[in-house]
C-alpha cells in the first residue's frame, strides 16, 4: 500500500512546483485576489462607483498607464528604468498643438509628435549604450528638461485642440469597447508577441540577466537599446494622442508623476526592479490593480493630501503581502517534496 500512496503523492508534489515554479502564478492569482477585495470595499463604500459605466471609464482614462506599461516592461526586464514618460508625454503634446496652431493640419502635428518621441528614445539609447550612463540618470534628466521645455514653449498654457478626430476619440465604442481601451489591447497583444516570440524579446530578457555576457555572445547592446527605448517612444506617442483627446487638448502640467504609476505597475505585476524578469500578464494584471486604487480613491470623497497618503499605504501594503506570500509558497513547496527511498537488495551469500 505504501508503494501505491508514496508515487501519487511524489506526483501531486511535481505538479504543485511545477505551476509554482514561477512567481509569476503568484503574483497574478495574488493581484487577482486584491482587485477583487478592493473593488468589494470601494463599492460597499460608494455602491454608485460600482458599475460597467465606471469600469468603462477607468479603463479609458487609464489607457495611457496601460500602453506605457507594455513599453516600460521591456525597460525594467532589460535593466534600463526609464522615468521620462510622463514628461515626454507633456512635450510630445506640445509640439503636436503648436504644429496644428500653426498649419492646422492633426495628422501632421501627429507625425511631428510621434518623430519627437522616437528622436528622444533613440537618444537615450544611444548614451545608455555607448557613454555606458545608467539609464535612470539619462531619463531622469529627461523627466526634468523635457517638463521645462513643455511648460516653457506655452508658458504653461494649455493650447486646444477640437477637432472630429478628437471627438471620435470620447465618443465612439463598440460593444462597451472605447477606442483607447482597444489601443491598449492591441498593445499588450503587440508586446506579447515581441517578448515571447522574437529575437528582441529574447534578447531583453538577456540584456537584464546579463548585460555584458549578452555583449561577449555577440548581441548589439546597441541596436538593442534602440529598440527598446525607441519603442518606448512609440508608446509614449500613443499614450499622448488618448491623452490629448481625453483633455481637450494640449496640457505641459499634464500626467504628472505618471511615470511613477507605470514602474510601480509592472513591479507589483511581478517584474524584478534589477531585470531579467517578467510577463506582460504580470503587467496587465499591475496596471489592473493601480487603475482600480486610482479610480477608487478617486471616488470615495478623499481630499488630495488623503488620496496620496491613501494610495502610498495601499501599494506598500500590496508588496508587502506579495513577499510574505512568496515566502509561504516557497515553504509550502519544500514541504511537499517527498524525499526519495532507495530500495536496497539483502546481499546474497553464496552457499556451497
Amino acid at each position: 500500500m505504501d508503494r501505491r500512496v508514496r508515487p501519487s503523492r511524489e506526483n501531486l508534489a511535481r505538479r504543485v512546483r511545477g505551476f509554482f515554479r514561477s512567481s509569476a502564478t503568484t503574483d497574478v492569482l495574488l493581484l487577482a485576489v486584491l482587485i477583487v477585495v478592493f473593488v468589494g470595499v470601494v463599492g460597499h463604500l460608494e455602491p454608485a462607483w460600482f458599475s460597467w459605466r465606471t469600469l468603462q471609464t477607468a479603463m479609458s482614462e487609464n489607457s495611457p498607464l496601460a500602453i506605457v506599461a507594455v513599453a516600460m516592461t521591456f525597460s525594467i526586464i532589460s535593466g534600463n528604468i526609464d522615468l521620462s514618460p510622463g514628461a515626454m508625454i507633456a512635450l510630445t503634446g506640445v509640439i503636436v498643438g503648436l504644429v496644428f496652431e500653426r498649419d492646422g493640419n492633426l495628422a501632421l502635428s501627429f507625425v511631428a509628435g510621434f518623430g519627437l518621441a522616437i528622436a528622444v528614445g533613440f537618444a537615450h539609447a544611444v548614451l545608455v549604450a555607448k557613454l555606458r550612463i545608467n539609464a535612470i540618470i539619462i531619463t531622469l534628466a529627461a523627466y526634468i528638461w523635457a517638463r521645462g521645455m513643455a511648460i516653457g514653449l506655452t508658458g504653461a498654457n494649455p493650447i486646444n485642440i477640437n477637432t472630429s478626430f478628437i471627438n471620435t476619440m470620447n465618443t465612439f465604442s463598440f460593444a462597451g469597447i472605447t477606442i483607447p481601451i482597444a489601443l491598449a489591447i492591441v498593445a499588450y497583444i503587440l508586446g506579447w508577441f515581441l517578448l515571447r516570440r522574437t529575437r528582441m524579446g529574447r534578447y531583453t530578457f538577456a540584456m537584464g540577466q546579463d548585460a555584458r555576457a549578452t555583449e561577449r555572445a555577440g548581441i548589439s547592446i546597441l541596436n538593442q537599446n534602440l529598440l527598446i527605448f525607441g519603442f518606448m517612444g512609440f508608446m509614449i506617442a500613443v499614450g499622448t494622442v488618448i491623452t490629448i483627446s481625453q483633455v481637450g487638448g494640449a496640457q505641459p502640467l499634464e500626467q504628472q508623476g505618471f511615470e511613477l504609476d507605470a514602474i510601480i505597475a509592472v513591479i507589483i505585476g511581478g517584474s524584478k526592479l534589477t531585470g531579467g524578469e517578467g510577463s506582460m500578464l504580470q503587467s496587465l494584471m499591475g496596471v489592473a490593480f493601480v487603475t482600480a486604487v486610482n479610480s477608487g480613491l478617486g471616488n470615495v470623497g478623499l481630499t488630495d493630501a488623503g488620496y496620496a497618503f491613501a494610495k502610498g499605504c495601499i501599494i506598500l501594503g500590496a508588496l508587502t503581502l506579495q513577499v510574505f506570500v512568496h515566502r509561504l509558497v516557497a515553504r509550502r513547496i519544500q514541504s511537499a517534496q517527498v524525499p526519495r527511498t532507495t530500495i536496497t537488495r539483502a546481499p546474497t551469500v553464496a552457499t556451497e
